[in-house]
């Protein structure tokens, strides 16, 4: 059954588009999961052919944009949307793109840069991310305090629901949605309500001018504090993060500590005005030396490197990386906090703070703590009025007010909204939501 299944795939979308030898595979998937093949489909009708085959067999499929989650594969589809890599419009009027999902993010920046437009969500990873692949995960980025969240830049999209309809939601309007938001419910599904294959995004002019500060700072608390008082002057640059020695270095290999690096982007004369105000305030909380980077070329540089190692962070540490959120202000006194469980903190495998959202990602010096460290970390951010990110945190808030009940509800929910979507399970089978 299995070559018969593999050889109706290649009449669907070519023979040179699906690959079946395990090694040949390898390249295109993570995690230990075998499916049977990896297809590369090349028009919105050939996905859905492929979808109305996988309901017949009861194949499953999991899709990405270069690589696919092969967990929970066996037996099953890798879709790799690679093909499907196309802008097929971009409106300079309404200020919005329509492409195909397939394409690569750092490839829709450049393509963008050379009409004098941005597209400001970050990639969750630089090498492999897609511009669908940004939808399907719908993950905040550090620019989300000015450029607001990756959900508010799609507009429309065409997918493909898990029993090989096609869905067309949205237009160019800003104003769109009456009663449930389709357009964002889909953000954030990773490919289990359906998969994308074009997609409406919005853009923005670039800024006047890009520059960034860089500053090092000895000590931990005295790198929160000076953040902190930035916040609390009311000056927000466009990126405020903090990294600890372990990752500094990889970022500025002449960094000796903590290293926090801000990003400015805006208007010439109120983004030089408003960087000397910020060095000045970085001087006085004790910072032992403040770079400013105005070369395009250094700016670029320094910029990539943060987006590589959150990409990094996103896959290669997954695993021993536990995320969660207070408030802004809260940042300072968490991170104090923090210290009790986990010791000095500067010397940790790894610690980013992302100022301006009150983001905090912790790097584990073993996979094997995750679970009882989040715990603790919970209970941490709990009081100061945050949590351990995503659903994992909702779970974790339930187990500390001891309402097993609550959990239940929550993730019957979830399960009733996905079986509602796909009642056969055919769409990511790795994901639990």
């Amino acid at each position: 059954m299995s070559n018969e299944t593999v050889n109706r795939i290649k009449g669907l979308v070519g023979e040179g588009n699906v690959v079946d030898s395990p090694s040949a595979m390898a390249r295109y998937l993570k995690g230990q999961g075998r499916p049977l093949a990896v297809a590369m489909p090349g028009n919105t009708a050939e996905v859905a052919e492929i979808v109305k085959l996988a309901n017949e067999e009861g194949l499953k499929i999991a899709v990405g944009g270069r690589v696919v989650e092969s967990r929970g594969l066996d037996g099953g589809l890798a879709l790799v949307m690679s093909r499907m890599n196309q802008v097929l419009e971009i409106d300079h009027a309404n200020l919005t793109a329509t492409v195909q999902p397939g394409l690569a993010h750092t490839e829709f920046s450049r393509i963008l840069a050379e009409q004098n437009l941005v597209f400001p969500p970050e990639p969750n990873v630089p090498k492999t991310g897609s511009v669908g692949g940004c939808f399907a995960l719908g993950e905040a980025d550090s620019q989300a305090f000015q450029y607001m969240p990756v959900r508010t830049y799609l507009l429309g999209y065409e997918m493909v629901l898990p029993n090989g309809d096609i869905l067309e939601v949205g237009n160019k309007c800003i104003k769109n949605v009456s009663g449930y938001d389709l357009i964002h419910f889909a953000v954030g599904s990773r490919g289990t309500l359906g998969i994308f294959t074009r997609l409406l995004v919005k853009l923005l002019p670039p800024p006047a001018v890009k520059m960034a500060l860089v500053a090092d700072f000895a000590s931990l608390p005295k790198a929160c504090q000076a953040m902190a008082t930035l916040i609390r002057r009311r000056i927000f640059p466009t990126r405020l993060n903090l990294l600890n020695p372990a990752l500094a270095a990889g970022i500025d290999p002449g960094s000796k500590g903590n290293l926090v690096m801000v990003d400015l982007t805006g208007f010439k004369n109120s983004t030089e005005l408003l960087a000397e105000e910020i060095a000045g305030i970085f001087h006085l909380a004790g910072s032992s030396e403040v770079q400013a980077v105005k070369e395009a070329e250094g700016y670029a540089k320094l910029w990539q490197g943060w987006l590589d190692l959150r990409g990094e962070l996103n896959t290669t540490w997954a695993e021993r990386v536990i995320d969660f959120n207070v408030g802004p202000m809260k940042l300072a006194a968490a991170l104090q906090a923090l210290t009790e469980i986990t010791g000095d903190l500067g010397a940790y495998p790894g610690l980013v703070a992302e100022g301006l959202l009150g983001r905090v990602r912790l790097l584990l010096p073993a996979a094997g703590e995750r679970e009882e460290m989040a715990v603790k970390v919970n209970a941490l951010a709990m009081s100061f009025g945050g949590n351990v990110s995503g659903n994992f945190g909702s779970k974790l808030v339930c187990r500390a007010y001891n309402d097993a009940e609550m959990w239940e509800g929550i993730e019957s929910l979830l399960g009733q909204i996905r079986r509602q979507f796909d009642p056969k399970g055919i769409l990511a089978p790795g994901v639990s939501l």
